[in-house]
């Protein structure tokens, strides 16, 4: 899926709100982030890198790669549900995670 496509798809559903879908805490916790902070990164998705959908269960989820540098990056699993934004889970990359990723040419490493 392209990202500005996945952008038009998201920017219609952020006025309905976010929902997460593990324990809000642990999913904050665990990527070291408000949920101000995962708001505004979400609505400017500015370090967008790569969009994948899966098809899970019977639905569709949508799997962000967000890459900040050579060695920070996240994931988000999200998916649409009840006209909410779902955050599935998130979860922190790291150096070596986005230099496999990168020789794979899955995603390219812009910055330092």
């Amino acid at each position: 899926m392209d990202t500005k496509e996945f952008k038009q798809l998201l920017s219609s559903y952020l006025p309905k709100g976010i929902v997460f879908g593990k324990l809000e805490n642990y999913i904050l916790e665990r990527i070291n982030a408000t949920k101000e902070e995962v708001i505004s990164e979400l609505s400017s998705l500015d370090n967008l890198e790569f969009v994948q959908k899966q098809e899970r269960k019977g639905e569709t989820r949508y799997v962000l790669f967000v890459v900040y540098s050579k060695k920070r990056g996240r994931v988000y699993i999200l998916n649409f549900r009840d006209d909410n934004i779902r955050i599935v889970t998130a979860y922190p990359l790291g150096r070596k995670t986005l230099s496999k990723y990168s020789k794979r040419r899955f995603i390219s490493l812009g910055g330092s």
